[in-house]
C-alpha cells in the first residue's frame, strides 16, 4: 500500500503552500509588488486548486513562473523537465555545474520552505479517519509512505502525531519521483494487482497508472469521509480483486471533485 502523506493523510498542503511556498517564491524570485497577489492566486490554483494540485514543489515553481512569464529561469525549466530525482541535492548538483541564478534561487527557495515548514507548529493535522485507515492497511500489507515532499518534515509531522506505528516505509523527494517509488517497491515481489497507491491529487494518480498498479483517491474536502469508505467499502473488495468497478466509480468522482476544488 502507497500512501502520499500531504493533502492525503495530513492536513498540511494548504497552509504550506499559501504561508510558505507561494509568498517565498515571490520573494526569492523577485515578482513586483504590485503583481504578487496575482502570483500569489496563480500559485494557489495551479498547486492547490486544480487538477495539477500536489505537482512536485519544483514543477509548481516552473509552471507558476511560467504562468508569470518570468525571464531567465532556462536552466531550471531544463533541469525540471530532465530530472530523474527532484531533491535539493540533485539541484546542488545542477548548481555545481551550471552556477545560474535561476537555480541557486530555487535551491534557496526550497530551502526557506523548508526551514518555514519546521519551525511552525500546531497547524498540521492528521485528517480524520486517516490512523484508523492506515492501521486497517497495515493488517493486510506492507504500507509505504510514497511522497514528493521533504523526509525530514515527513518523518516529523508523522511522528508527532502517532502516524509512524501504522507505516513500514519512508519513501520521500530523495528516493525519486513517485513513479520511480513505486516501480522500485514493485521490485521487491509484489504483484501489480496487489499493489494500491492511496492519493489525493492527479500525480498520484499519474504514478499508479505508469506503473499499472490499482488507485485509490482521496477526495479534496471530503478526506475524513474517503477514509472510512477506504476502509468500509474498497478495501475489502480490493482485498479479493473484485474492485475494478468501484476503482472506476472513484475515479470519476475524483475528477469531478478537482474540477469543484476552490
Amino acid at each position: 500500500f502507497c500512501v502520499d502523506s500531504d493533502g492525503c493523510v495530513m492536513d498540511t498542503m494548504t497552509y504550506k503552500h499559501q504561508q510558505f511556498f507561494g509568498p517565498l517564491a515571490a520573494k526569492i524570485f523577485e515578482i513586483p509588488k504590485q503583481e504578487t497577489q496575482r502570483f500569489l492566486k496563480s500559485w494557489n490554483q495551479i498547486n492547490l486548486y486544480s487538477k495539477t494540485r500536489g505537482v512536485n514543489r519544483f514543477v509548481g515553481l516552473l509552471m507558476t513562473l511560467k504562468a508569470h512569464k518570468i525571464k531567465g529561469i532556462q536552466r531550471l525549466d531544463t533541469w525540471v523537465q530532465t530530472t530523474p530525482e527532484f531533491s535539493e541535492r540533485a539541484l546542488a548538483h545542477e548548481i555545481y555545474k551550471y552556477q545560474t541564478d535561476d537555480l541557486k534561487k530555487a535551491l534557496q527557495w526550497s530551502k526557506e520552505v523548508n526551514a518555514g515548514i519546521h519551525q511552525t507548529k500546531g497547524l498540521d493535522r492528521p485528517f480524520e479517519n486517516a490512523l484508523a485507515g492506515l492501521k486497517a492497511l497495515k493488517k493486510y500489507g506492507k504500507v509505504a509512505v510514497v511522497s514528493s515532499a521533504n523526509r525530514d518534515a515527513i518523518e516529523a509531522e508523522w511522528e508527532r502525531h502517532g502516524l509512524l506505528v501504522a507505516v513500514d516505509e519512508l519513501w520521500c523527494q530523495d528516493r525519486g519521483k513517485k513513479a520511480e517509488i513505486i516501480r522500485q517497491l514493485k521490485l521487491e515481489g509484489y504483484p501489480e494487482q496487489n499493489t494500491l497507491m492511496i492519493g489525493d491529487a492527479a500525480g498520484d494518480l499519474t504514478a499508479a497508472e505508469q506503473n499499472n498498479v490499482h488507485f485509490y483517491p482521496i477526495l479534496v474536502g471530503h478526506e475524513a469521509r474517503s477514509w472510512q469508505e477506504l476502509q468500509e467499502v474498497f478495501l475489502p473488495r480490493f482485498l479479493v480483486h473484485q474492485s475494478s468497478e468501484l476503482e472506476a466509480n472513484y475515479l470519476t468522482k475524483f475528477w469531478n471533485n478537482l474540477d469543484q476544488t476552490k
